[in-house]
């Protein structure tokens, strides 16, 4: 936008002009008009400093008695001296001793807060830009974090398909930044949140987080709040890798792989649990799953110790419907041996949800969580289960 243009709020996000401000570290005014209501955002290289409104709800003294800050009889003192002095009612808190300095310029953090928030919402009306060097003098520009605002506003947001056309290619691929702009957890974080920030530890694209099993309106606020806080981002565009060469199989493993469905692949085991292990891997990625479970029982049992083919009988048991004890126990045990073995321990996870047990599940997902929090699957996991039981009934 240029100086002079105006924006329709019916096809222009506020939050979005906002980013553009800050991109261009701009200073000035946003003026906005919805009706006979205007607002104003005073913007210092970039940074929302102050906000106006002609709003009566919005102004200073209406906020600090709505916050039970000054009483009736105080207020009406303060307006009397306001109009025959001229000085702001601010100025005149103070001067009597009403409010602190450092009280006032919280009050006047939480007004700009209101103002700013009840603009990002508006889906009507007109933006203006009016770009001024000193948009106000020095010592009123009050020190506010612009992500965190606008990350408070999209989260409430009223039409969710407007976000999605702001958001655009589905193909799109954002990722968590590396230092977040605020303190993200001083902000009451929703789960739909968390689980965007979990999957963007690494890039994901647009429509892998829009299948998180949230309603998708909650993910479209919660994706653009977390883009326009600045908290996730586009993420660059990496060259595609060279295909890895496919490792040759040792003749000792091509031989077993080719035998005869039929044949007992225990008969012939190899000599090392490592090659086991190898074996039993191979048989698992071409759908040969008994076979596998052969090779496994037969290796644990001749070396019960190797903790390799131990663990990899135990996952390809875990897959199993259904719930038994010998195979909780050998979990239990791996895990007692490696607790930071997360891929074993969102396998017991996954093996009590099957069977119903929520409550066991959910305390293995927020273990997992622990060490590890951008553990996508798991935050998904939780969501799902802390949302209510949906299948088996629910068991301790």
């Amino acid at each position: 936008m240029e100086r002079g243009d105006v924006a329709d709020l019916s096809r222009v996000l506020v939050a979005d002009e906002i980013g553009r401000v800050r991109h261009q570290a701009w200073s000035g005014v946003l003026a906005l008009s919805q009706g006979e209501v205007s607002k104003g955002l005073y913007f210092l290289d970039g940074s929302i400093v102050f906000a106006a409104s002609t709003v009566e709800e919005d102004r200073l003294g209406a906020c600090l008695f709505r916050a039970g800050r000054i009483s009736e009889p105080q207020f009406r003192a303060a307006m009397r001296e306001v109009e025959s002095s001229g000085y702001p009612l601010g100025y005149v808190l103070v001067e009597s001793r009403v409010l602190s300095q450092h009280e006032l310029v919280g009050a006047l953090a939480s007004q700009v807060e209101r103002i700013v928030l009840s603009v990002l919402r508006w889906t009507s009306g007109t933006l203006r830009r009016e770009p001024m060097d000193r948009p106000l003098p020095a010592d009123q520009a009050l020190d506010l974090n612009t992500h965190r605002l606008l990350l408070l506003g999209m989260r409430q947001f009223p039409d969710a398909d407007r976000l999605e056309r702001s958001l655009g290619d589905p193909g799109r691929r954002l990722r968590r930044v590396g230092h977040p702009p605020f303190d993200y957890e001083q902000v009451d974080a929703s789960p739909a949140e968390r689980a965007v920030l979990a999957l963007c530890a690494r890039a994901a694209e647009l429509a892998s987080l829009f299948a998180l099993p949230h309603p998708r309106a909650q993910m479209l606020r919660a994706v653009h709040a977390l883009l326009s806080g600045g908290l996730i981002e586009d993420a660059p565009v990496a060259a595609r890798p060279a295909a890895p060469a496919v490792p040759r199989a040792p003749a000792w493993a091509t031989a077993a792989l080719e035998a005869p469905l039929d044949t007992d692949s225990s008969a012939d085991i190899p000599r090392s649990p490592e090659e086991a292990e190898k074996l039993a891997r191979l048989f698992l990625e071409r759908g040969h799953r008994e076979r596998a479970l052969a090779v496994l029982r037969a290796t644990v049992e001749k070396h019960p110790a190797a903790r390799g083919s131990r663990r990899l009988l135990a996952l390809t048991l875990a897959r199993d419907g259904g719930f038994q004890a010998p195979i909780e126990r050998m979990l239990l045990d791996l895990l007692e041996a490696a607790p930071q073995d997360n891929e074993l321990r969102y396998a017991l996870a996954t093996y009590y949800r099957k069977a119903g047990m929520t409550a066991r599940a959910i305390l293995q997902l927020r273990i997992v969580l622990s060490s590890d929090a951008g553990h996508a699957a798991a935050w998904r996991d939780l969501g799902e289960l802390e949302a209510g039981p949906a299948g088996p009934a629910r068991r301790r």
